[in-house]
């Protein structure tokens, strides 16, 4: 016995086609998705890294002592199993004896593509104090107002462990920190 074709139960060729379609598109929008946060997340980390790279070369410059003339150079750093290349161009403010230091760090193989990129400020160093390293904690500037840091770590040496400081309010007793 047969049944009839129009009470049969069951999905046409044409519906699984469609179904697979709907699937297919799933499958692809997810697979986006999951290549877009992969790359997303690579971008951040380079990021990340030349920031870290930007702001060490402009520190470097800072410590170095050097006040920069106006001009551009650049170097090349590995940093996190990679090599990068930075290029520092420094450039006048406006303000006297500040000068402006734009950092852009990029790959060495690709340098025309900036991956990161940072900005500083830098200043001459200041001139150093006379005095050697006699140096004097002073909370006015009366006589007999200064004790020498050398006498308060001499005192702490001696078995005194609580250095003395100066009378700051005018009660006229030191204070104990």
């Amino acid at each position: 016995m047969r049944s009839d074709p129009a009470s049969s139960s069951g999905f046409t060729l044409l519906e699984v086609v469609v179904a697979l379609a709907v699937v297919t598109l799933g499958i692809i929008a997810a697979f986006n998705l999951i290549v877009q946060i992969s790359t997303g997340s690579l971008q951040m980390k380079e990021r990340t890294i030349a920031g870290w790279i930007a702001s060490n070369e402009i520190t470097r410059l800072r410590l170095s002592g050097e006040f920069p003339e106006v001009s551009q150079f650049d170097g090349d750093v590995e940093f996190a199993g990679e090599t990068y290349r930075w290029r520092a161009t420094v450039s006048e403010t406006g303000v006297e004896e500040l000068r402006r230091i734009d950092m852009d760090v990029s790959y060495v193989d690709n340098p025309d593509i900036v991956i990161g990129r940072s900005t500083g400020f830098i200043a001459p160093a200041p001139p150093p104090r006379l005095g050697g390293s006699n140096w004097t904690a002073a909370a006015d500037s009366g006589p007999g107002a200064a004790e020498s840091l050398n006498d308060q770590v001499d005192e702490v040496e001696d078995g005194d462990t609580q250095p003395q400081t100066p009378d700051t309010d005018g009660s006229g007793r030191e204070d104990n920190r």
